[in-house]
């Protein structure tokens, strides 16, 4: 005999009602019954980590109600009993991980406590749907990381899944395995997805405008620059950069972050950008990046550990500028021929 229990969600005191979201389909709205919690599923392809929340943990303690909780059910699997739905089809916590798993940590903890946590539930959901949602309720919270709403957007822009796919999958790359696409950086992370995507945006603005700051601007002009230059080139260029800054300063070999001042944003961005400015640097098509090896040998001689650099290379705005100077200032000392080739008269 298969004494197991089925999973399900019980929505007490529940109600249908029209969506907001999606125009001419039906949500339900209601009340999650505390013992039916376990059975919410949570989906890491999109979802932030489970982290200790102590006003949320407090709040239940004291008896307070929480906002509701968003949930997709991926189906149509339910029945009624009474006021309340049965749901049998998976459901997917989209918004409210954190309001729930404290709410089973303060279950475990002490099982008496009175749980009223009210939830609005989507039918028929995918993970696509659930991941845009996500983003969408998420976007303007400083709780959840730029880089995780980045990494929610590579299965509908090429281009951001591209550069997922060289940090997290290609062996040739120095960055497998160093980019943070998640809500926390890990040890072994060097740099946040955020600005290893702004880095590349970076390096092809000669071919794309770069407008706005926000992670939805920055995934529409990677998406723009692929589609400029090729995807295929685009990788490649992508790679190219961070092949260079590996062979020039080391990325494999850092252990931690802060001791990587070329992995800094204001120096990554400088680096791109004047990369991007000067013809030196590119193959005859303007599409393909190339640093031959006397380029390389001189960007290896920069002086990255001068405390001016190390300075400007973790400040903003303004210091930038003055570190893309500097850069090209190095690049061209010493020379009468072979210098930097701006696009532009007067760039330099």
């Amino acid at each position: 005999m298969d004494t197991r229990v089925s999973p399900f969600v019980r929505i007490e005191r529940a109600s249908l009602d029209e969506s907001a979201v999606t125009p001419g389909s039906i949500v339900l709205r209601g009340r999650l019954a505390p013992s039916t919690l376990r059975f919410l599923k949570v989906d890491k392809e999109y979802q932030r980590g489970l982290e200790e929340r102590p006003d949320i943990f407090q709040a239940i303690k004291g008896g307070h109600v929480l906002p509701d909780v968003d949930i997709g059910i991926r189906g149509q699997d339910y029945f009624c009993e009474g006021d309340d739905f049965i749901i049998r089809s998976p459901c997917f916590l989209i918004d409210g991980w954190q309001r729930v798993g404290n709410a089973l940590r303060m279950m475990e903890l002490v099982p008496d406590t009175e749980i009223r946590l009210g939830a609005l539930l989507h039918f028929g959901t995918t993970q696509a749907w659930e991941a845009a949602r996500f983003t969408a309720l998420n976007n303007n919270s400083k709780r959840v990381s730029p880089s995780l709403h980045m990494r929610n957007l590579r299965d509908q822009n090429m281009a951001v899944l591209t550069l997922y796919g060289l940090s997290e999958n290609e062996r040739n790359s120095p960055l497998l395995g160093r980019v943070c696409w998640e809500q926390n950086m890990r040890r072994e992370h060097l740099l946040p997805a955020l600005l290893f995507t702004k880095a590349c945006l970076n390096l092809h603005s000669h071919r794309v405008g770069l407008t706005g700051v926000r992670v939805g601007d920055i995934a529409g002009g990677l998406d723009a620059a692929a589609r400029n230059v090729s995807l295929p080139r685009f990788r490649h260029n992508c790679l190219t950069l961070f092949q260079t800054i590996e062979e020039c300063f080391g990325i494999s070999s850092i252990e931690y972050k802060r001791a990587a001042t070329h992995l800094r944003g204001s120096f990554l961005i400088s680096l791109a950008r004047m990369l991007s400015r000067h013809t030196n640097f590119w193959e005859a098509d303007d599409a393909t990046l190339h640093v031959d090896s006397s380029w390389r040998r001189t960007l290896a001689r920069f002086p990255i550990a001068d405390p001016q650099v190390v300075q400007l290379a973790g400040s903003g705005g303004p210091a930038r500028e003055i570190l893309y100077e500097i850069l090209v200032k190095h690049m061209n000392s010493g020379k009468r021929g072979n210098r930097l080739e701006p696009r532009q008269a007067g760039m330099r």
